[in-house]
C-alpha cells in the first residue's frame, strides 16, 4: 500500500502531523509521500491543483492501493480525489483518514476573509493569508474561491472506508458538519476528540486507532 498526507492550507510537507506519521511510517519500514501544495506558486493555488497533484503522484506509481490521510482543507481534496475515482483500477484510493477535514468551506470562519469579505477579495483580486510553512503572510489570488466554489465535498456519499478525527474545539471546522458528513458515509468511523483544530495533542490516539488498518500492509 502506498500512503499519502496531504498538508493542510497554507501549510507545507514538513507539518508536525506529517512529520508525525512519516516518523510511526518509518518505523514499520513504509514511505509517507507527502506533495508540496504551495508548490509552484502559492498564490496561484486552487482545488483543481490539488487534486491534478494527487492524481498525477498516484498515476506515477506502480500498481497498487493508496490510503490518503487529508489534514484541514486538503482533506476536502482527498474526499473529492476518492469521489472521483482518480486513481486508475490498478491504483486504488482504498483508506481515507480525514483530520479534521473542511468538507464544506464555511468562508465567514477565514479570518482573512470575514463576513462580507469575499466581494473585497474580488476587488483586490487577492487576500494575504499566514503561512505556516514559510513562517510568514502570502498572497492567495481570488481564482481560489472561484474554483472551489465548483466542488461539495459534504453532499458526497463514499464507499471507501474511512476514519475521521475532529476536536471539539475547533476553531476553523464546524465539528457539527463532519458530523453531518460522516453520518451520511456508509463507511465511516467518526472520532469526536477534545481538541481544537491542530489535533495535537491526540496524535498518539490517532495513530493507534490508524496503525491497525493499515497493519497488513505495513
Amino acid at each position: 500500500m502506498y500512503f499519502f498526507y496531504l498538508h493542510g492550507f497554507a501549510s507545507s510537507p514538513q507539518s508536525t502531523k506529517a512529520e508525525f506519521f512519516a516518523a510511526q511510517l518509518e518505523a514499520y519500514g513504509a514511505k509517507l509521500r507527502c506533495p508540496d501544495f504551495s508548490e509552484p506558486d502559492f498564490s496561484t493555488l486552487t482545488i483543481s491543483r490539488m487534486l491534478h497533484q494527487v492524481v498525477k503522484s498516484i498515476a506515477a506509481l506502480p500498481p497498487g492501493d493508496v490510503a490518503l490521510i487529508g489534514s484541514s482543507l486538503v482533506g476536502f481534496v482527498a474526499v473529492e480525489a476518492a469521489a472521483r475515482g482518480v486513481s486508475q483500477a490498478r491504483r486504488r484510493i482504498t483508506q481515507l483518514i480525514l483530520l479534521a477535514p473542511a468538507v464544506e468551506l464555511e468562508w465567514e470562519r477565514w479570518s482573512e476573509v470575514g463576513p462580507g469579505g469575499i466581494d473585497r477579495w474580488r476587488r483586490a483580486g487577492s487576500i494575504e493569508v499566514f503561512h505556516y510553512g514559510y513562517g510568514e503572510p502570502r498572497r492567495l489570488n481570488f481564482s481560489f474561491y472561484e474554483d472551489a466554489i465548483r466542488y461539495a465535498p459534504v453532499s458526497k456519499r463514499l464507499e471507501t472506508p474511512m476514519l475521521i478525527f475532529q476536536g471539539r474545539r475547533d476553531e476553523s471546522v464546524r465539528p457539527a458538519t463532519v458530523e453531518r458528513f460522516a453520518r451520511a458515509q456508509p463507511r465511516a468511523t467518526l472520532h469526536m476528540l477534545d481538541d481544537d483544530h491542530q489535533l495535537k495533542n491526540s496524535l498518539d490516539f490517532i495513530w493507534r486507532e490508524v496503525a491497525p488498518l493499515l497493519a497488513p500492509s505495513l
